[in-house]
């Protein structure tokens, strides 16, 4: 087996977290060159780093390809939810 090189890292996700991250990466990178992230980069090299992110999810994942993948991500979601919480309370109003 090659060894990989120095710069390399590798990371270990739920597969529920890779499909979200995946989604919202395809979402927000991947349309439009990353345009919907404009406001909130800081250096140019952030979008082609997501790209990156994005097919590395993309080489492992099936789901994408699948004809239900709508429902898969949905599924995902909901999992990714369960175990680590939401980011956003339930029943608070919008008015800080």
């Amino acid at each position: 087996m090659a060894e990989k090189p120095a710069e390399e890292i590798t990371l270990t996700l739920d597969r529920s977290v890779a499909l979200v991250l995946f989604e919202f990466l395809s979402r927000t990178v991947d349309d439009e060159d990353g345009d919907a992230l404009l406001d909130f980069i800081e250096d140019e090299a952030e979008i082609p780093a997501l790209w990156v992110m994005m097919a590395a999810l993309e080489s492992v994942l099936t789901e994408p390809l699948a004809p239900d993948y709508e429902r898969k991500v949905l599924a995902a979601r909901q999992a990714v939810t369960q175990r680590f919480g939401s980011a956003f309370s339930e029943g608070e109003d919008d008015e800080g």
